[in-house]
């Protein structure tokens, strides 16, 4: 697809369908949900066990080929929990799976595939036995993972600091680095006194960014008809 070939009524008509989904099917599964979530591809968004919670202005994109699942251990005796804070990113094929404590910051992003995991799921001997080895996890605020990044059991990770894609984080990772490899190691220092532009600051105020992103959709929709569109699917050209 070289451009949205969608009329803008449409564009709206769908975003009004995803947040009704998400309010009527999504929503309901969180421990706790703050305001101003949104959710791209909800039907794709599966929660599983009790102890999930999140902040304000979650931001969660997802398509049948790459869900987003989080899920808590939910046997009788256990008490994990995820807990997110607020303005993150989940994006398609994130995985977080906690048997304990799974927390991820303010401000953190997770690219396409990321994983995070408390535990191992089964024993080195007793492959019946689930979570004897789980341990917390941590990401510290504005934490951004890679692409396909997977983060294990115990692992402590820094404010600011960054996963290379498809890296295996097993060690903790100090704040303001850059980390890649399996297993993963430094690869570059980041200079705290430069400053970060974060996902705090682009949702400092939401109805004003709503508006700017109407806004730039109104206009870059401008002139597209329900016939563009739908010609567009059936028997795409070279403009489409």
């Amino acid at each position: 697809m070289r451009r949205d070939s969608r009329p803008k009524w449409l564009y709206d008509v769908q975003n009004r369908f995803w947040t009704w989904w998400a309010e009527r099917y999504v929503a309901p599964f969180f421990d706790a949900l703050g305001e101003d979530a949104r959710f791209i591809g909800p039907r794709h968004v599966h929660l599983f066990g009790r102890g999930i919670s999140a902040g304000r202005a979650l931001h969660v994109i997802a398509s049948s080929d790459a869900p987003v699942r989080l899920t808590v251990w939910a046997a009788p005796d256990k008490r994990g929990c995820i807990e997110i804070g607020d303005c993150v990113l989940l994006t398609g094929g994130t995985r977080i799976l906690a048997a304990r404590r799974i927390s991820i910051g303010d401000g953190c992003m997770l690219a396409h595939d990321a994983t995070i995991t408390d535990c191992d799921w089964h024993g080195l001997y007793d492959r019946t036995e689930i979570d004897a080895n789980a341990r917390p996890v941590v990401l510290e605020d504005n934490v951004w993972l890679g692409d396909g990044a997977f983060v294990g059991k115990g692992v402590h990770i820094g404010e600011n600091s960054i996963v290379g894609a498809h890296a295996v984080v097993t060690r903790d990772v100090p704040a303001n680095v850059v980390v890649a490899g399996n297993p993963a190691r430094i690869v570059k220092k980041l200079d705290p006194q430069k400053g970060f532009r974060t996902r705090m600051d682009l949702f400092k105020d939401v109805p004003a960014l709503d508006r700017f992103m109407d806004q730039a959709y109104a206009e870059m929709l401008q002139g597209n008809t329900l016939l563009d569109w739908l010609r567009s699917r059936l028997a795409p050209d070279r403009d489409d």
